[in-house]
Protein backbone atom coordinates (compact mmCIF):
# COMPACT_ATOMS: atom_id res chain seq x y z
CA UNK A 1 0.00 0.00 0.00
CA UNK A 2 1.63 3.41 -0.78
CA UNK A 3 0.75 6.50 1.74
CA UNK A 4 -2.20 7.94 -0.36
CA UNK A 5 -3.92 4.75 -0.07
CA UNK A 6 -3.15 4.13 3.63
CA UNK A 7 -4.44 7.57 4.09
CA UNK A 8 -7.62 7.31 1.93
CA UNK A 9 -8.48 4.12 4.40
CA UNK A 10 -7.93 5.52 7.37
CA UNK A 11 -9.80 8.39 6.17
CA UNK A 12 -12.60 5.84 5.56
CA UNK A 13 -12.28 3.54 8.46
CA UNK A 14 -12.66 7.24 10.47
CA UNK A 15 -15.66 8.21 8.49
CA UNK A 16 -17.45 4.50 9.33
CA UNK A 17 -16.65 5.52 12.84
CA UNK A 18 -18.74 8.69 12.61
CA UNK A 19 -21.60 6.94 10.78
CA UNK A 20 -22.14 3.77 11.53
CA UNK A 21 -24.64 2.86 14.40
CA UNK A 22 -24.35 -0.84 14.42
CA UNK A 23 -21.39 -2.62 16.32
CA UNK A 24 -18.39 -3.57 14.22
CA UNK A 25 -14.78 -4.47 13.84
CA UNK A 26 -12.63 -3.17 11.42
CA UNK A 27 -8.80 -3.12 10.84
CA UNK A 28 -6.25 -1.35 8.72
CA UNK A 29 -2.98 -3.52 8.43
CA UNK A 30 -0.93 -0.41 7.45
CA UNK A 31 2.64 -2.28 7.30
CA UNK A 32 5.36 -4.16 8.99
CA UNK A 33 7.35 -2.86 11.85
CA UNK A 34 10.41 -1.79 9.73
CA UNK A 35 13.79 -3.33 11.68
CA UNK A 36 15.53 0.08 12.86
CA UNK A 37 12.02 0.73 14.48
CA UNK A 38 12.25 -2.51 15.69
CA UNK A 39 15.61 -2.34 17.13
CA UNK A 40 15.03 0.88 18.86
CA UNK A 41 11.88 -0.06 20.67
CA UNK A 42 13.90 -3.21 21.79
CA UNK A 43 16.59 -0.86 23.08
CA UNK A 44 14.86 1.59 24.77
CA UNK A 45 11.69 -0.47 26.15
CA UNK A 46 13.15 -4.23 26.00
CA UNK A 47 10.44 -5.36 23.89
CA UNK A 48 10.36 -7.31 20.94
CA UNK A 49 8.22 -6.08 17.94
CA UNK A 50 10.13 -7.21 15.20
CA UNK A 51 7.35 -8.44 12.94
CA UNK A 52 4.69 -7.37 14.00
CA UNK A 53 2.12 -5.63 12.24
CA UNK A 54 1.50 -1.50 12.77
CA UNK A 55 -2.33 -1.88 12.82
CA UNK A 56 -5.09 1.00 13.12
CA UNK A 57 -8.99 -0.27 13.70
CA UNK A 58 -12.38 1.64 14.66
CA UNK A 59 -11.93 0.57 18.50
CA UNK A 60 -8.74 2.86 18.97
CA UNK A 61 -10.52 5.95 16.72
CA UNK A 62 -14.08 5.77 18.47
CA UNK A 63 -11.90 5.69 21.85
CA UNK A 64 -9.60 8.85 20.65
CA UNK A 65 -12.75 10.75 19.64
CA UNK A 66 -14.28 9.83 22.78
CA UNK A 67 -11.65 10.73 25.08
CA UNK A 68 -9.51 13.68 23.38
CA UNK A 69 -11.35 14.76 20.22
CA UNK A 70 -13.19 17.71 22.81
CA UNK A 71 -11.98 21.45 22.20
CA UNK A 72 -13.45 22.51 25.59
CA UNK A 73 -12.37 19.58 27.50
CA UNK A 74 -8.59 19.32 25.78
CA UNK A 75 -7.77 22.90 26.82
CA UNK A 76 -8.98 22.02 29.99
CA UNK A 77 -6.16 19.32 30.30
CA UNK A 78 -3.51 21.76 28.17
CA UNK A 79 -4.50 19.71 25.00
CA UNK A 80 -5.57 20.34 21.52
CA UNK A 81 -8.22 17.92 20.32
CA UNK A 82 -7.50 15.06 18.05
CA UNK A 83 -8.95 15.92 14.73
CA UNK A 84 -9.41 13.80 11.31
CA UNK A 85 -6.28 14.70 10.13
CA UNK A 86 -4.23 13.14 12.94
CA UNK A 87 -5.24 9.66 12.44
CA UNK A 88 -3.38 9.86 9.55
CA UNK A 89 -0.27 11.92 11.24
CA UNK A 90 -0.56 9.07 13.69
CA UNK A 91 1.49 6.44 11.21
CA UNK A 92 4.51 9.40 11.76
CA UNK A 93 4.99 8.91 14.67
CA UNK A 94 5.03 5.74 15.25
CA UNK A 95 7.50 4.98 12.48
CA UNK A 96 9.79 8.10 13.25
CA UNK A 97 9.19 8.95 16.90
CA UNK A 98 11.68 11.16 18.63
CA UNK A 99 11.00 8.77 21.64
CA UNK A 100 9.48 5.70 22.78
CA UNK A 101 8.64 4.43 26.39
CA UNK A 102 7.16 1.26 27.79
CA UNK A 103 4.18 2.41 30.15
CA UNK A 104 3.52 -0.89 32.08
CA UNK A 105 0.53 -3.33 30.79
CA UNK A 106 -3.13 -2.28 30.06
CA UNK A 107 -5.33 -2.94 33.13
CA UNK A 108 -7.81 -5.18 30.93
CA UNK A 109 -5.37 -6.83 28.94
CA UNK A 110 -2.09 -7.09 30.60
CA UNK A 111 -0.67 -6.19 27.27
CA UNK A 112 2.92 -3.97 27.38
CA UNK A 113 1.82 -0.53 26.64
CA UNK A 114 4.33 1.79 24.39
CA UNK A 115 4.03 5.70 23.84
CA UNK A 116 5.75 6.97 21.20
CA UNK A 117 6.34 10.61 21.27
CA UNK A 118 7.10 13.02 18.36
CA UNK A 119 6.87 17.01 17.76
CA UNK A 120 4.62 17.60 14.50
CA UNK A 121 3.67 21.15 14.64
CA UNK A 122 2.25 20.43 18.49
CA UNK A 123 3.72 17.03 20.85
CA UNK A 124 1.82 13.81 20.16
CA UNK A 125 1.53 11.28 22.42
CA UNK A 126 0.34 7.85 20.89
CA UNK A 127 -0.22 4.55 23.12
CA UNK A 128 -0.13 1.28 21.68
CA UNK A 129 -0.45 -1.96 22.47
CA UNK A 130 1.29 -5.26 21.70
CA UNK A 131 -0.63 -8.11 21.07
CA UNK A 132 1.21 -11.35 20.62
CA UNK A 133 0.18 -14.58 18.62
CA UNK A 134 -1.94 -16.28 21.01
CA UNK A 135 -2.92 -19.42 18.47
CA UNK A 136 -1.26 -20.85 15.70
CA UNK A 137 -4.13 -22.67 14.75
CA UNK A 138 -6.61 -19.43 14.29
CA UNK A 139 -3.32 -17.72 12.29
CA UNK A 140 -3.12 -15.07 14.65
CA UNK A 141 -0.54 -12.27 13.94
CA UNK A 142 1.65 -10.46 15.92
CA UNK A 143 0.29 -6.88 15.82
CA UNK A 144 1.06 -3.20 17.56
CA UNK A 145 -2.39 -1.43 17.43
CA UNK A 146 -3.61 1.81 17.75
CA UNK A 147 -5.00 2.29 21.38
CA UNK A 148 -5.30 6.20 21.73
CA UNK A 149 -3.56 9.24 20.71
CA UNK A 150 -3.66 13.07 22.36
CA UNK A 151 -1.48 16.05 21.59
CA UNK A 152 -0.49 19.21 23.63
CA UNK A 153 -0.38 22.71 22.60
CA UNK A 154 3.74 23.07 22.78
CA UNK A 155 6.20 20.32 23.62
CA UNK A 156 6.92 19.64 27.53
Amino acid sequence: MNFEEIKDKINALYDACLETKTPFHQKIDVCVVPDDLATMVLETTNIDIFNHLITIDNYGIIHTLQQHSNPITEAKRGQVAIERDDFVKWLEVVLQPDEVKHLGDTKRTNLPLLQFEKIIENKKIVVKEVRTIQSTKKQKVSRLVFHTMYKFKKPN
